[in-house]
């Protein structure tokens, strides 16, 4: 791992850190204007991390989920190759409210629309993932209980190349589903012998797809750039990709649409 990449996993990390020191107490749940919830670790774990991400790279804007929601979002230039980061401090709100572990801390750099640096922290599960598109790395690090990154108890690469399985997986979220997603994945119960649907909240299931656990996750609903940008990169770094429920290649930075995101399927 470059210096570069480490810099971006021990910034989640340490969010990750803190973020845990809320999980084991209780806490208070707001609401945003959006009426989604929102707690004091989302709002200290971004403060880590943005503060992390101008310390390492000062020119690069940051577009953040919290950010974004008390309306302070930097404006974006409309220079195709501007880079800049997405970032969840917090995916999976809900989860961590219920206390079912299913929640991560995304970071993600955008160059040309596209993502190309990928970090997700599980902090419930001690998994690191952490991918760069341009140089076809994409490793999981399974640390220790003080998130040690100079000795994980184990690293490997990650690869869709384990895919198909039998039976064929659906991702589908834990909170989120319509009947459209429904819909699908009906067809898809048609089209094999064997299926099984896998319930998993956060970006997780972009992580699962990464290495090869898993086929295939339709999301026919809403999200925001900053939900899937990392996981996406994770993904296309190990072998699979997002398209639009169109078959459209999937791009961020859309401020117009205040990036929010259109209907996707991400594939192994």
């Amino acid at each position: 791992m470059d210096q570069y990449l480490q810099q971006l996993s021990e910034l989640a990390l340490i969010a990750g850190r803190k973020i845990m020191q809320i999980y084991v107490k209780d806490f208070k749940v707001d609401t945003k204007q959006d009426t989604s919830p929102v707690t004091e670790a989302d709002r200290l774990a971004e403060e880590i991390i943005v503060a992390g991400l101008k310390r390492i790279t000062p020119n690069i804007a940051i577009i953040a989920e919290e950010m974004a929601a008390e309306g302070a979002l930097p404006k974006l230039s409309s220079n195709a190759n501007e880079s800049f980061y997405l970032v969840d401090p917090l995916d999976g709100t809900k989860e961590f409210i219920h206390k079912r572990g299913e929640f991560t801390v995304n970071i993600a750099l955008i160059k040309n629309h596209k993502p190309i640096i990928g970090i997700i922290f599980a902090p419930t599960l001690n998994q690191l993932y952490v991918a760069d598109v341009e140089q076809n790395y994409a490793q999981l690090f399974e640390l220790n209980n003080e998130f040690d990154l100079s000795k994980p108890l184990s690293q490997k690469d990650i690869s869709t190349a384990n895919i198909p399985n039998i039976p064929f997986k659906i991702l589908a979220s834990r909170s989120h589903i319509n009947a459209q997603t429904e819909a699908y994945i009906e067809d898809l119960r048609n089209q094999h012998d064997e299926v099984e649907i896998v319930n998993i909240g956060s970006s997780l299931k972009l992580c699962l797809l990464a290495a090869g656990e898993a086929d295939i996750y339709p999301r026919f609903g809403p999200t925001m750039e900053w939900d899937i940008a990392a996981g996406h990169a994770i993904l296309s770094a190990a072998g699979g990709y997002i398209k639009t429920d169109n078959g459209d290649d999937f791009t961020y930075g859309d401020q117009k649409n205040e990036f929010r995101n259109g209907n996707f399927i991400a594939y192994a």
